[in-house]
């Protein structure tokens, strides 16, 4: 088995949970053909460089995958009869996989997820809050 990543661009004006199950979707043919899923990025709303069916936005998602080249012959063929589907284009990044260390870089994904601090929103002071109005009459007769 081989590992392969998988970005493709979807329209911007599909609710997120018709989004949502698409991704699902292309997530479970992977695990039908016998392919593992390491990980799916959703990388949000993004201007084209150029316009693809009338569209001068997209969603891009990433599916970092392992499997076998049927699993990306029938994601191909789902991208093409998707209508919803802007693009796609399927990179082998290895030649050979050890499954022991996906499984170590599955476990330190989960854990950074988990582990990910969330930030405090902080007001923060304009220079204007702090500085006092003096008017020019003031100044004149000091």
């Amino acid at each position: 088995m081989k590992r392969y990543e998988t970005l493709f661009i979807v329209q911007v004006d599909l609710p997120d949970d018709e989004l949502s199950s698409l991704i699902e979707r292309y997530g479970t043919i992977v695990t039908a053909f016998k392919g593992i899923v390491v990980k799916i990025e959703k990388w949000g709303k993004r201007k084209l460089a150029y316009e693809i069916k009338k569209q001068t936005n997209g969603f891009y998602v990433l599916i970092d995958f392992i499997g076998k080249r049927t699993v990306i012959e029938e994601l191909e063929r789902n991208f093409k009869i998707d209508d919803k589907i802007l693009k796609y284009m399927t990179i082998m990044k290895d030649d050979k996989v050890d499954l022991a260390n996906i499984e170590k870089e599955k476990e330190k994904q989960e854990e950074m997820r988990i582990e990910a601090p969330t930030v405090p929103v902080v007001e923060s002071q304009s220079p204007a809050d702090n500085m006092e109005i003096v008017s020019d009459k003031d100044s004149a007769s000091s």
